[in-house]
């Protein structure tokens, strides 16, 4: 799965769980702490590699709208 992907089903869940009821609370809150779970497994092995020189991470999103030539 890709990073972006991931960081934006968190966003549509957390988003979901501010109305969600009690019976889809559960659900979602469920499924946001899978999702969250994976996040930060990414994060550690770009952390371990970061620090072990082993690899070299870059950011691959940008932080506004694409440029155009």
């Amino acid at each position: 799965m890709h990073q972006r992907r991931l960081e934006d089903k968190i966003r549509h869940l957390c988003g979901l769980s501010i109305t969600a009821t009690d019976d889809d609370a559960w659900l979602i809150l469920s499924e946001l702490r899978l999702l969250i779970g994976q996040h930060i497994e990414h994060l550690r092995m770009i952390a371990a590699g970061e620090l072990s020189g082993a690899r070299k991470f870059t950011e691959r999103r940008t932080e506004g709208p694409p440029k155009l030539p």
